[in-house]
Protein backbone atom coordinates (compact mmCIF):
# COMPACT_ATOMS: atom_id res chain seq x y z
CA UNK A 1 0.00 0.00 0.00
CA UNK A 2 1.23 3.62 -1.03
CA UNK A 3 0.01 6.48 0.05
CA UNK A 4 0.86 10.07 -1.50
CA UNK A 5 0.00 12.98 0.67
CA UNK A 6 -1.50 16.12 -2.01
CA UNK A 7 -0.13 18.95 0.55
CA UNK A 8 3.22 20.67 1.19
CA UNK A 9 4.40 20.20 -2.52
CA UNK A 10 1.31 19.45 -4.29
CA UNK A 11 -0.34 22.56 -2.63
CA UNK A 12 -3.31 21.35 -0.83
CA UNK A 13 -4.34 22.36 3.06
CA UNK A 14 -2.30 20.15 5.61
CA UNK A 15 -4.88 18.75 8.02
CA UNK A 16 -7.19 21.43 10.57
CA UNK A 17 -5.57 23.94 8.11
CA UNK A 18 -8.06 23.27 5.87
CA UNK A 19 -9.28 20.23 3.88
CA UNK A 20 -6.44 17.56 3.18
CA UNK A 21 -6.16 14.37 0.21
CA UNK A 22 -4.23 11.92 -0.97
CA UNK A 23 -4.39 9.41 -3.88
CA UNK A 24 -4.34 5.89 -1.93
CA UNK A 25 -3.19 2.88 -4.63
CA UNK A 26 -2.91 -0.86 -3.87
CA UNK A 27 -1.07 -4.02 -5.24
CA UNK A 28 -3.42 -5.79 -7.43
CA UNK A 29 -4.15 -8.74 -4.89
CA UNK A 30 -5.17 -5.99 -2.28
CA UNK A 31 -7.70 -4.31 -5.18
CA UNK A 32 -10.51 -7.24 -3.85
CA UNK A 33 -10.48 -5.58 0.07
CA UNK A 34 -11.06 -1.96 -1.41
CA UNK A 35 -13.87 -0.12 -0.08
CA UNK A 36 -16.86 0.64 -3.10
CA UNK A 37 -17.43 2.14 -5.15
CA UNK A 38 -14.00 2.51 -6.93
CA UNK A 39 -13.24 4.21 -10.08
CA UNK A 40 -12.27 2.30 -13.16
CA UNK A 41 -11.90 3.19 -16.86
CA UNK A 42 -13.35 0.94 -19.21
CA UNK A 43 -11.82 2.45 -22.48
CA UNK A 44 -14.25 5.10 -23.27
CA UNK A 45 -15.48 6.57 -19.99
CA UNK A 46 -15.07 6.12 -16.36
CA UNK A 47 -16.74 4.83 -14.16
CA UNK A 48 -17.79 3.49 -10.52
CA UNK A 49 -17.78 -0.07 -9.52
CA UNK A 50 -19.56 -1.10 -6.63
CA UNK A 51 -18.91 -5.29 -7.07
CA UNK A 52 -15.49 -6.27 -5.40
CA UNK A 53 -15.37 -9.86 -4.18
CA UNK A 54 -14.45 -9.08 -0.62
CA UNK A 55 -14.84 -5.27 0.08
CA UNK A 56 -15.24 -3.51 3.19
CA UNK A 57 -18.11 -1.87 1.92
CA UNK A 58 -19.03 1.82 1.56
CA UNK A 59 -16.85 4.20 3.85
CA UNK A 60 -17.84 7.96 4.60
CA UNK A 61 -16.93 10.66 2.41
CA UNK A 62 -15.80 8.01 -0.21
CA UNK A 63 -15.60 10.78 -3.15
CA UNK A 64 -12.99 12.00 -1.52
CA UNK A 65 -12.30 15.77 -1.42
CA UNK A 66 -12.74 16.87 -4.40
CA UNK A 67 -11.79 20.92 -4.24
CA UNK A 68 -8.41 19.88 -2.92
CA UNK A 69 -8.05 17.20 -5.82
CA UNK A 70 -8.70 19.41 -8.08
CA UNK A 71 -6.36 22.34 -6.60
CA UNK A 72 -3.02 19.89 -7.00
CA UNK A 73 -3.90 18.67 -10.21
CA UNK A 74 -3.84 22.89 -11.11
CA UNK A 75 -0.86 23.08 -9.12
CA UNK A 76 1.21 20.07 -10.99
CA UNK A 77 -0.20 21.17 -14.35
CA UNK A 78 0.50 24.94 -13.75
CA UNK A 79 4.30 24.01 -12.34
CA UNK A 80 5.04 21.77 -15.34
CA UNK A 81 8.30 18.69 -14.65
CA UNK A 82 10.57 21.80 -14.36
CA UNK A 83 8.49 23.62 -12.37
CA UNK A 84 8.00 20.49 -10.08
CA UNK A 85 12.19 19.89 -9.82
CA UNK A 86 12.15 23.52 -8.85
CA UNK A 87 9.97 23.44 -5.99
CA UNK A 88 11.13 20.17 -4.79
CA UNK A 89 14.32 21.49 -4.73
CA UNK A 90 13.67 24.85 -3.09
CA UNK A 91 11.83 23.35 -0.25
CA UNK A 92 14.87 21.30 0.25
CA UNK A 93 16.89 24.09 0.49
CA UNK A 94 14.62 25.75 2.98
CA UNK A 95 14.31 22.75 5.22
CA UNK A 96 18.46 22.69 5.38
CA UNK A 97 18.74 26.10 5.49
CA UNK A 98 16.42 26.22 8.72
CA UNK A 99 18.01 23.63 10.18
CA UNK A 100 21.78 25.41 10.12
CA UNK A 101 20.35 28.47 11.75
CA UNK A 102 17.95 26.73 14.55
CA UNK A 103 20.26 23.73 15.24
CA UNK A 104 22.53 26.72 16.74
CA UNK A 105 19.73 28.09 19.35
CA UNK A 106 20.58 27.29 22.78
CA UNK A 107 18.16 24.73 24.59
CA UNK A 108 17.95 23.22 21.00
CA UNK A 109 18.89 19.81 19.60
CA UNK A 110 18.41 17.58 16.39
CA UNK A 111 18.23 13.88 17.58
CA UNK A 112 18.62 11.79 14.32
CA UNK A 113 21.69 11.82 11.86
CA UNK A 114 23.72 14.90 13.08
CA UNK A 115 25.64 17.06 10.48
CA UNK A 116 23.24 15.18 7.75
CA UNK A 117 21.34 17.18 5.20
CA UNK A 118 17.66 16.29 5.33
CA UNK A 119 14.90 16.27 2.86
CA UNK A 120 11.34 17.94 3.78
CA UNK A 121 11.08 18.40 7.28
CA UNK A 122 13.05 18.15 10.46
CA UNK A 123 12.26 17.18 14.11
CA UNK A 124 13.49 19.13 16.85
CA UNK A 125 14.12 18.79 20.45
CA UNK A 126 13.76 21.54 23.31
CA UNK A 127 15.10 18.90 25.52
CA UNK A 128 18.19 20.88 26.93
CA UNK A 129 16.11 24.00 27.29
CA UNK A 130 13.20 22.02 29.44
CA UNK A 131 15.89 20.39 31.59
CA UNK A 132 18.10 23.96 32.20
CA UNK A 133 14.66 26.07 32.46
CA UNK A 134 11.27 24.08 32.65
CA UNK A 135 10.06 25.55 29.75
CA UNK A 136 8.43 22.86 27.34
CA UNK A 137 8.03 22.80 23.73
CA UNK A 138 3.44 23.39 24.13
CA UNK A 139 5.30 26.20 26.44
CA UNK A 140 6.86 27.51 23.43
CA UNK A 141 3.99 26.96 21.17
CA UNK A 142 1.79 29.04 23.11
CA UNK A 143 4.53 31.81 23.07
CA UNK A 144 4.42 31.41 19.20
CA UNK A 145 1.32 32.88 19.18
CA UNK A 146 2.32 36.12 20.29
CA UNK A 147 4.95 36.59 17.45
CA UNK A 148 1.51 35.28 14.92
CA UNK A 149 3.69 32.57 13.45
CA UNK A 150 2.65 28.73 13.42
CA UNK A 151 4.67 26.02 15.33
CA UNK A 152 3.78 21.92 15.10
CA UNK A 153 5.20 19.94 18.05
CA UNK A 154 4.59 16.01 16.98
CA UNK A 155 2.45 13.41 16.75
CA UNK A 156 1.42 11.91 20.10
CA UNK A 157 3.28 9.61 21.36
CA UNK A 158 6.34 11.57 21.41
CA UNK A 159 9.21 9.71 20.60
CA UNK A 160 11.67 12.28 20.59
CA UNK A 161 11.31 14.11 24.07
CA UNK A 162 9.81 18.30 24.13
CA UNK A 163 9.75 17.84 20.18
CA UNK A 164 8.94 20.33 17.39
CA UNK A 165 8.37 19.75 13.87
CA UNK A 166 9.36 22.10 11.16
CA UNK A 167 8.56 22.40 7.67
CA UNK A 168 8.80 25.43 5.56
CA UNK A 169 8.73 23.56 1.43
CA UNK A 170 9.11 25.92 -1.10
CA UNK A 171 6.41 28.72 -0.28
CA UNK A 172 8.62 30.25 2.41
CA UNK A 173 11.06 33.16 1.44
CA UNK A 174 14.25 33.61 2.80
CA UNK A 175 13.10 36.75 5.13
CA UNK A 176 10.37 34.17 6.65
CA UNK A 177 12.40 31.69 7.41
CA UNK A 178 14.73 34.63 9.07
CA UNK A 179 11.71 35.81 10.89
CA UNK A 180 11.19 32.84 12.41
CA UNK A 181 14.41 31.40 13.45
CA UNK A 182 14.62 35.36 15.19
CA UNK A 183 11.18 34.50 17.07
CA UNK A 184 12.78 30.94 18.43
CA UNK A 185 15.62 32.86 19.70
CA UNK A 186 13.89 35.57 21.64
CA UNK A 187 11.89 32.76 23.24
CA UNK A 188 15.55 30.64 24.25
CA UNK A 189 16.33 34.35 26.04
CA UNK A 190 13.40 34.63 27.93
CA UNK A 191 13.12 30.90 28.78
CA UNK A 192 16.44 31.49 30.30
CA UNK A 193 16.46 35.27 31.44
CA UNK A 194 12.52 35.64 32.31
CA UNK A 195 10.67 31.84 32.23
CA UNK A 196 7.07 33.38 33.31
CA UNK A 197 7.21 35.04 30.31
CA UNK A 198 6.63 32.51 27.90
CA UNK A 199 5.03 30.20 30.83
CA UNK A 200 2.51 32.84 30.85
CA UNK A 201 1.95 32.55 27.20
CA UNK A 202 -0.27 33.67 25.47
CA UNK A 203 -0.46 37.36 26.03
CA UNK A 204 -2.29 38.36 22.99
CA UNK A 205 -4.90 35.70 22.31
CA UNK A 206 -8.51 36.01 23.64
CA UNK A 207 -7.86 32.59 24.76
CA UNK A 208 -4.88 32.15 27.50
CA UNK A 209 -4.07 28.30 27.72
CA UNK A 210 -5.53 24.98 27.28
CA UNK A 211 -6.02 22.41 30.24
CA UNK A 212 -4.93 19.17 28.42
CA UNK A 213 -7.26 17.37 30.57
CA UNK A 214 -10.50 19.00 28.92
CA UNK A 215 -9.89 16.92 26.31
CA UNK A 216 -10.48 13.71 28.69
CA UNK A 217 -13.93 14.73 29.76
CA UNK A 218 -17.04 14.91 27.49
CA UNK A 219 -18.52 17.01 30.61
CA UNK A 220 -15.83 19.74 30.21
CA UNK A 221 -16.20 20.34 26.26
CA UNK A 222 -17.06 23.40 25.41
CA UNK A 223 -17.22 23.90 21.36
CA UNK A 224 -19.08 27.44 22.06
CA UNK A 225 -18.40 30.13 24.73
CA UNK A 226 -21.81 29.73 25.57
CA UNK A 227 -21.77 26.18 26.41
CA UNK A 228 -18.32 27.02 28.54
CA UNK A 229 -20.46 29.42 30.14
CA UNK A 230 -23.45 27.13 30.89
CA UNK A 231 -20.87 24.47 32.12
CA UNK A 232 -18.30 26.00 33.99
CA UNK A 233 -19.83 29.26 35.18
CA UNK A 234 -23.03 28.77 35.89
Amino acid sequence: MCFFNLHKTFSSPHGCGGPGAGALGVTKELEQFLPVPVVEFDGDRYVLNYDLANSIGKVKMFYGNIPAVVRAYMWIVSLGEEGLKEAAKVAVLNSNYLLTKIKDIRGVEVPYAPGKHRFEQVRYSWAPLTEETGITTEDVQRRMCDFGLHYWTSHHPWIVPEPFTLEPTESASKQDLDEYVEALKEISSEAYENPEIVRRAPHRSVVHKICDDQFDDPEKWAITWRAYVKKHLS
